[in-house]
């Protein structure tokens, strides 16, 4: 790599290791490819062989991360999925989270986004496998955007009806603030709007859930505080969770915002920036 497009890393200095660790995964554990790389699977396993919860903290749902990293590993860890509205335990950590939205705020928010976009595509998350959408694709397509099988598609109206756990909006190349905007003002005491992409994607999940809300539930179960968790994270949905937690590192190709609020910085998602931070924290543990 020429010298003058090198990382700068500022790793931290682990006087002693953190009690547990939260992961975002697209733009931080998963490379640009959206794959677990082989260095970063290790060091998380090493981790949990240690006895170290490993807490995923993601936008996406279940179906998607059972996809990405795995049954195997999605069963060893615990899950913040849909932005902090559903959260699972596992062990050491237990207990478990599902915050929705109101079925009649849910339906007026989606005639809102239409009315503003209506070329966009929305998706109405429930419990992280079943889902509603506004668009009809096939077999192979529904797999590839949304990890999904044509089982788990339910009519809109349906999946709105069941109170939804998040609304997602995306498909479009336009910049989606004046609608983020709309929602908050007319929304707020139901939802809130977490923007990623440059605000081409808003996650739309119930006013009640956040990922560090979520995070702090899971850790209650161990008595560990947010102060002992060493949080990774590269997007605007990761700023709450990496403002909460007591060690906060950004990802070298994380956005401005993500590294100004972060006192470290590890290499980029396709440089394993993880698995070079957990490999010095295991030092600790040897």
């Amino acid at each position: 790599m020429d010298s003058r497009n090198k990382t700068i890393l500022n790793l931290p200095n682990f006087d002693r290791p953190p009690r547990a660790i939260a992961i975002d995964l697209d733009g931080t554990l998963l490379n640009s490819k959206s794959q677990l790389s082989p260095h970063n699977r290790t060091a998380i396993e090493r981790c949990l062989s240690k006895g170290l919860p490993i807490l995923i903290a993601t936008a996406r749902t279940e179906r998607s991360v059972r996809r990405l990293i795995g049954d195997e590993l999605t069963d060893r860890c615990s899950l913040v999925m849909m932005n902090g509205t559903i959260a699972k335990g596992r062990t050491p950590l237990s207990g478990n989270i599902r915050e929705t939205i109101p079925a009649e705020a849910a339906r007026d928010i989606v005639e809102l986004i239409l009315r503003m976009e209506p070329a966009v595509r929305l998706t109405i998350e429930l419990e992280g496998f079943e889902f509603g959408c506004n668009e009809q694709m096939d077999r192979d397509t529904l797999w590839q955007t949304n990890s999904a099988t044509p089982e788990m598609v339910l009519p809109l109206q349906e999946a709105i009806a069941r109170k939804p756990a998040k609304i997602s909006v995306s498909g479009s190349s336009r910049n989606l603030s004046l609608v983020a905007k709309e929602i908050t003002a007319r929304f707020s005491s139901h939802v809130s709007v977490v923007p990623s992409d440059g605000m081409k994607f808003l996650n739309i999940p119930s006013a009640k859930a956040s990922k560090p809300i979520a995070l702090q539930y899971l850790l209650n179960s161990q008595h560990i505080l947010l102060d002992n968790v060493l949080a990774f994270g590269d997007d605007i949905p990761d700023v709450e969770m990496l403002r909460e937690c007591g060690t906060s590192v950004a990802m070298a190709n994380a956005f401005p915002e993500v590294k100004s609020i972060c006192a470290y910085q590890t290499a980029t998602n396709d440089e394993d920036g993880v698995a070079l931070v957990l490999e010095e924290m295991l030092k600790t543990l040897e």
